[in-house]
């Protein structure tokens, strides 16, 4: 029983990456390509969940470091579906366009609300998020200061993540789709983003997990859009 189990969640994790990496790469032209790996420790105390997560990315076919990041998250669970928080980011950014790596804050609150329909299991989560850019070191040829087009850099980003648990077997797939707005563009407010994502969460033991996943990010309104393609993969350890 203890092989069949075996190869049944072998071949199901197979199944799940090939059809990931499948669509990952529909439509693909080498617009931007990129590698996100992370490591995150979190703890619940009660009714707080708590976490921190380390982030690298690469974007360019792994040639260029797009970002370094550090996160400290808290969320209260209001009640058993309903949980607000708030979360503080520091950024070390590739400014490819002066060679420049500056450091950024981002700081957002958010309210997420989930719920369970026989094994699938849906969150809806609402954030404000705001960015600050240092443009100390983007020095133009004639001395000026080239500053960006927005800064401070305010969003409002919606997340709506399925998940379907697997009975008998460690591995959680799920599918996402996150919408990015834009809230103080002098030009006009609009959605300049959006992410689908699909991912394959493996339980390695109660406090351990490993999670893969393929993202799509294709840009919006803009004349030319690029569309981000990203696999990645991150460690979860609960303390």
């Amino acid at each position: 029983m203890k092989k069949t189990g075996f190869l049944f969640r072998s071949k199901l994790t197979a199944i799940i990456l090939l059809l990931m990496f499948g669509w990952l790469n529909v439509d693909a032209q080498d617009d931007e390509y990129g590698v996100w790996t992370s490591f995150t420790l979190s703890k619940k105390l009660k009714k707080w969940d708590l976490s921190s997560t380390a982030e690298f990315r690469t974007t360019e076919f792994l040639s260029d470091i797009n970002r370094f990041s550090l996160d400290i998250d808290g969320g209260y669970n209001v009640f058993k579906k309903l949980k607000l928080g708030a979360e503080a980011k520091f950024i070390y950014f590739n400014d490819f366009k002066y060679d420049d790596y500056q450091p950024r804050g981002r700081y957002a609150v958010y309210g997420q609300g989930k719920w369970k329909l026989d094994r699938f299991n849906f969150s809806l989560r609402e954030k404000i998020e705001c960015t600050v850019k240092d443009v100390s070191d983007r020095i133009k040829s004639s001395g000026a200061i080239d500053t960006y087009k927005i800064n401070p850099e305010w969003y409002w980003r919606n997340k709506l993540k399925i998940q379907y648990d697997i009975r008998s077997i460690p591995v959680t797939p799920s599918v996402s789709v996150e919408s990015f707005y834009q809230l103080n563009n002098p030009s006009g407010n609009m959605f300049d983003e959006i992410r689908y994502t699909l991912s394959l969460q493996y339980r390695l033991s109660k406090k351990q997990s490993v999670e893969v996943f393929g993202l799509k990010a294709p840009e919006l309104n803009v004349t030319n859009p690029a569309t981000k393609y990203v696999v990645g993969v991150n460690y979860t350890i609960s303390l």
